[in-house]
Formats: C-alpha cells, sequence, structure tokens
C-alpha cells in the first residue's frame, strides 16, 4: 500500500521549447506566497489540536465526490484502486491545508481562538487538486507497471489495433501476442478489455453449455480506431 500514498505528479516537458527570457513573477505574488510559507513554517504547535470543520456546503460537495469515485472504482478507476481508495481521505487533508492557508494572512495567525471552517469554494479547491492527482497517478501507475492487468491490456489492445482486427478470438489473441502462453492467462486481460467497452463479447446464439466456450468471439470497439488516428 506504500505507492497508494503518494500524490503523483506528471508534468508535460517544456525542454525544446523554452525561452530564454521570460516574465518574472509578480512581485505581489512572490511577497504573498512568502508571507504564507514563512508563517506556516513558524506556526507553533498548540498543545491542544486545533479542529478544522466542515461548512454544511463543503460537507455535500465532498459526499457527492466521494460518490463519484466509488461508482468508478471497478470501471474508470480500475487500473489504480488503491490509489482512488484513499483519494477522499487526501482531498479532506488538502481543504484543511488550504484553509489553514488562507488564514496565514491574519495578525494573530498564531493564535487563533476560534475553530475554522472549509467553505464551499475552499473544498471545490481541494477535489480540484485531487482530480488533477488522479490522471497523474494513473500515468505514473501505468509507467511503473504496478498493475499487470494494465499492462498486458494495453498489449492485447496494440495487437488488436496493429492488425486491424473488427472479430476475434481468444486464440487469435495468442497468436499474435505471443507473451500469452495459455487461456488463463488472456482471458482475464479479455474481461477487462470487454469491462472497459473496447471490446464485446459476441452472441453465437448457440445453447447454453457447461464450461467456458472454446471459440467465442469477440467485437472490437470501432471508437478504438478512430482513437488510435
Amino acid at each position: 500500500g506504500l505507492t497508494a500514498r503518494f500524490m503523483y505528479c506528471m508534468p508535460q516537458s517544456i525542454v525544446g521549447s523554452r525561452k530564454y527570457r521570460t516574465q518574472p513573477i509578480p512581485a505581489e505574488v512572490s511577497r504573498c506566497y512568502e508571507v504564507v510559507i514563512r508563517n506556516l513554517l513558524e506556526d507553533e504547535i498548540p498543545k491542544t489540536p486545533k479542529l478544522i470543520n466542515l461548512s454544511p456546503e463543503a460537507d455535500k460537495l465532498l459526499e457527492s465526490f466521494a460518490c463519484e469515485v466509488e461508482s468508478k472504482m471497478k470501471t474508470e478507476y480500475a487500473d489504480i484502486p488503491d490509489w482512488t481508495g484513499k483519494l477522499v481521505g487526501a482531498v479532506l487533508r488538502i481543504s484543511g491545508l488550504l484553509c489553514r492557508a488562507a488564514n496565514s494572512h491574519c495578525s494573530d495567525f498564531l493564535d487563533l481562538s476560534d475553530s475554522m471552517v472549509v467553505d464551499e469554494e475552499t473544498m471545490a479547491g481541494a477535489i480540484a487538486i485531487g482530480r488533477y492527482f488522479t490522471e497523474h497517478s494513473r500515468a505514473a501507475y501505468s509507467l511503473m507497471g504496478a498493475d499487470d492487468l494494465v499492462k498486458q491490456s494495453q498489449y492485447a489492445l496494440d495487437g488488436i489495433v496493429k492488425n486491424g482486427l473488427q472479430e476475434f478470438t481468444r486464440r487469435d489473441i495468442m497468436r499474435i501476442c505471443r507473451s500469452f502462453k495459455t487461456a488463463d492467462t488472456v482471458q482475464p486481460v479479455l474481461n477487462h478489455l470487454a469491462d472497459l467497452g473496447y471490446i464485446a463479447l459476441k452472441e453465437s446464439g448457440n445453447a447454453v453449455t457447461k464450461g467456458r466456450p472454446t471459440n467465442q468471439s469477440y467485437l472490437v470497439n470501432p471508437l478504438l480506431y478512430s482513437q488510435a488516428a
């Protein structure tokens, strides 16, 4: 579970398009940023932890986001279930950090008597940050090969597109993707691709029998080729 606890960021490289002369950071922006960071670093740890509460609007917004994430755990986020399982908690903590930073301009920053409240705007910002890290984490996990099923699924998809398949059987995939040595190794990949909508099991119209059909066929989603183009 270690890799699921990081917020990954993979920004696009600007190497090759960098400019020699750039616009400096505005002085007011630089000053405000310095004040926030210094105040946060100089803040003394209180004997009694200070509470950060959620406003009703912020709580409702977080609940909606949590339901959205949960509904995608077995579909859109199936490749990073461990990471997205911790996403809502991470967003909640981010909202607390944003709320704390927003109070850094107070003159009595080191002695706030009232508990802070995360408002709707702050929670919306935290959720936006969470969405940003979600897409970057999916890319990072893909590069790390943390999920073998994802790698194998991409391998099969590449083989399908390269050979221009519109319809195929399990045996066809094993023929063009030689790393799949047995039906038991390729079937979970086909099931995963079907769950994600890249392929669909073709109905044969034959009577249902016990056991797994040996020559079941799959249809390729035409959108796969439009995306590849």
